[in-house]
């Protein structure tokens, strides 16, 4: 995957245990931030969001790609 998306693969595997770490915060933690006291959440917004969704999509194009090679 790491060729197919042009970064180097512990770039790869950084970004998705980012993006598994800030969805077990929202998931298990309601994505409240411990040190600001309750009631305050994680900072997120839309770039952040969007960066996300960006690379899973490409992420999931490149391996659907890779399959249908192997087929």
């Amino acid at each position: 995957m790491a060729s197919k998306l042009n970064k180097p693969a512990k770039d790869i595997k950084n970004q998705l245990s980012a993006i598994v770490e800030r969805r077990n915060k929202i998931a298990h933690e309601a994505d409240i931030d411990p040190s600001y006291g309750i009631g305050s959440r994680w900072n997120i917004d839309e770039n952040m969001v969007n960066d996300a969704v960006n690379f899973i999509e490409q992420l999931v194009e490149n391996i659907h790609q890779v399959l249908e090679d192997i087929h």
